[in-house]
């Protein structure tokens, strides 16, 4: 039985937090493959198999610590070097496989050694060989931890949540003249988060999140703000967003991304958001679907500002018009509360003067 324990990943003692197990009990596991995910205060990083075998007993669990050198889990090296397909064969001709000393490529049993061992009057299909797939004409590209929280995350917001998304046009002309006059260093995610910010404090429902207790609201914004960088999609948080001003929120913003963009992010800048600002204006797009960040019931995708022509009061006029798309938990927000929060940053947004 091979010890797999908490490695030590500075010169310092620590504990780390497990985040995740990709393998389960039981599961076949080959050296190399990734075993669980931890977390320091520092960084995000994952533990790997040693050897090829069994996963036979977990000992720290999703969401506990551990010290370095701790057993996290122990791995049974004592197992059948056999494919799926001829396990099921085994299986279905009544074959212990586990009694078999493989004579095939690397000490592997294979179809012919399974079938001639079977008992009298078994049967199984005899399946018919297909073309090999030609591997020199695809790449595989190594998961980076990065990558493997990203898509646990994403997946576990799809199917934890009742996801909804909402879309609508926000005029934004006058915040175009306002910022050219009186403060052209501010940018627009700027003034779309302090839009939000405001927003949220006369829609407390949307700075929430499930519970299976009940609905937990926030008495303060934690805003996060997706960042697009080298090794995938990260969100650091602005805390207390709304004790902020405008331009303390566009400091606060710079110096984030900066920071995120350059790796010098900590685990504890990327958790604690409470709504979330996904901003894919500068790729041209206009509405998008974005997925929860989870613990939060609520984000706000922004797309590119538009010059259209509309008619108002019958007069035909050109408006700068910013598309908005908010995705929302529908166990916690209906689509009423939705579009009138909605509703909210487009008025503000539409007047300017009052997040200054």
């Amino acid at each position: 039985m091979i010890e797999v324990k908490m490695p030590q990943t500075t010169d310092e003692p620590q504990e780390s937090l497990v985040v995740f197990w990709y393998k389960s009990e039981g599961e076949h596991v080959q050296a190399g493959d990734v075993l669980v995910e931890v977390q320091t205060e520092k960084a995000t990083f994952e533990v790997e198999a040693p050897v090829s075998g069994v996963v036979r007993e977990i000992r720290v669990l999703r969401g506990e610590t551990a010290p370095v050198g701790q057993v996290l889990v122990y791995i049974d090296e004592a197992f059948v070097q056999a494919p799926p397909r001829i396990r099921k064969l085994a299986k279905e001709l009544a074959v212990d496989l586990a009694s078999l000393r493989g004579t095939g490529p690397n000490g592997r049993i294979t179809e012919e050694y399974v079938r001639a061992l079977a008992p009298a009057g078994s049967r199984a299909p005899i399946e018919v060989a297909r073309p090999d797939v030609v591997t020199d004409e695809v790449d595989i590209l190594p998961l980076t931890p990065t990558r493997r929280t990203i898509a646990r995350r994403m997946m576990e917001s799809l199917q934890q949540s009742a996801q909804l998304t909402l879309t609508t046009w926000a005029d934004v002309t006058h915040l175009a003249e306002t910022r050219a006059r009186l403060a052209p260093g501010v940018g627009w995610n700027s003034w779309l988060m302090r839009a939000v910010v405001v927003a949220l404090q006369q829609h407390p429902d949307l700075n929430a999140s499930w519970l299976e207790e009940g609905i937990q609201r926030y008495a303060h914004v934690h805003l996060g703000v997706a960042v697009d960088t080298a090794a995938g999609l990260l969100v650091p948080v602005i805390r207390d967003a709304d004790g902020l001003s405008l331009t303390g929120l566009q400091e606060a913003t710079t110096t984030l991304v900066e920071t995120t963009q350059e790796g010098r992010v900590t685990s504890s800048d990327l958790t604690g958001s409470t709504f979330t600002v996904s901003n894919l204006g500068q790729y041209g797009i206009k509405f998008f679907t974005p997925v929860l960040n989870p613990p939060e019931s609520a984000i706000l995708g922004v797309g590119q500002v538009e010059e259209q022509v509309v008619l108002v009061a019958g007069q035909v006029h050109t408006a700068r018009r910013l598309p908005l798309s908010l995705t929302v938990d529908h166990r916690v927000i209906d689509g009423a509360p939705a579009a009138r929060f909605l509703q909210t940053v487009g008025r503000l947004l539409s007047e300017p003067g009052q997040l200054l």
